[in-house]
């Protein structure tokens, strides 16, 4: 079974990820982390690192022999000052992928973002959409992609890239921390069309997608969108109050337009009064829950991807305080029962 490094495994992501690899049969796991978990896994082997320092990965690297790095640590609170964006999300990439080459580690995988679209033209969109970031998280993701398929190309590692909408699952901290204060405060309104559907993903088939782009061992890295389902803003708001309160409120409702103007004030403010500062809310978040925003994952299917979860099991995961267990894909279900 592959030796591989997990960076950012204390995330929601990274721990997600974990689970997954773990309920799938790997033994040989290893988490890259800040700080050492209280509520680790006991299968899984954790170092204290810093994707910032190259030196000290590379010497990690060669010591530990890992046959797959999978990249997922990276800084997303949209109010990161800008060069912490480029210091751990562009060379931090760059460190860990130079110390993997260095050490001949066999493939790397990165999660990238749906930001990297920027103004979406299309629905769904596919990874031919054309490429225009709009912040600095974004941008920091452009360029990490750009490094990781120019690097790669020069010295044959395999791997690919998985470009993702928002996360949500268990140890969320953007999300539903915040939607879930508002929500029950009566103050998070319907914004945009009511009937929008956005693209999300869980952590379970980030490691579903990565798996997938790892087994195609495809010797060019490319880039793959990858979700779970497309939902409803007004029904998963609907369900938060429901689980908050017990019932549900008269709906008020912003028009798109009015949304992303917002936004855009909240850009320029931020960018008067904090410019090493990205604003809480921008443009990009205003397109990803205030408009239709799905995303084509027919790239992704060919290399056998099939999701896992649905809204309903990311629901209960994100709410209560129990981990859904791994679902088992049709195909291993037969398997199992056979």
């Amino acid at each position: 079974m592959t030796r591989i490094l997990v960076t950012g495994a204390t995330g929601c992501s990274g721990k997600g990820v974990l689970h997954y690899l773990l309920s799938h049969g790997y033994t040989d796991l290893t988490g890259l982390v800040r700080k050492i978990p209280d509520d680790s896994f006991s299968d899984v082997k954790y170092i204290q690192g810093d994707i910032t320092n190259k030196g000290t990965l590379t010497k990690m690297f060669k010591e530990e022999q890992f046959e797959s790095i999978w990249h997922l640590a990276g800084a997303v609170h949209p109010h990161t000052k800008k060069e912490l964006f480029h210091k751990i999300n562009v060379e931090g990439t760059q460190n860990v992928l130079e110390a993997a080459i260095e050490a001949d580690v066999k493939s790397f995988l990165y999660t990238s973002s749906i930001a990297v679209y920027g103004k979406i033209e299309e629905n769904p969109i596919s990874e031919e959409h054309r490429i225009k970031p709009l912040g600095n998280y974004a941008k920091s993701k452009v360029e990490s992609e750009y490094i990781i398929k120019t690097l790669s190309e020069d010295v044959g590692i395999k791997g690919g890239i998985a470009r993702l909408p928002t996360v949500l699952g268990k140890d969320d901290r953007h999300f539903y921390p915040i939607v879930g204060k508002l929500v029950n405060a009566n103050l998070f309104p319907i914004l945009g069309n009511p009937d929008h559907n956005f693209s999300i993903i869980h952590p379970y088939d980030i490691g579903r997608a990565l798996e997938s782009i790892q087994k195609s061992n495809s010797s060019k890295i490319d880039s793959f969108n990858a979700i779970s389902c497309d939902v409803s803003l007004k029904k998963m708001i609907l369900d938060i109050e429901m689980h908050l309160k017990g019932k549900n409120r008269f709906k008020y409702y912003v028009p798109y337009p009015i949304v992303y103007f917002g936004a855009w004030l909240v850009e320029m403010f931020t960018h008067i009064f904090t410019p090493r500062k990205d604003p809480l809310f921008n443009r990009e978040y205003a397109q990803l829950i205030g408009k239709e925003c799905t995303m084509s994952i027919d790239k992704l299917k060919r290399l056998g991807y099939t999701p896992l979860m649905n809204q309903e099991k990311i629901f209960q995961d994100m709410i209560y305080p129990d981990p859904v267990p791994v679902p088992l894909s049709k195909v291993e279900l037969i398997s199992k029962l056979q």
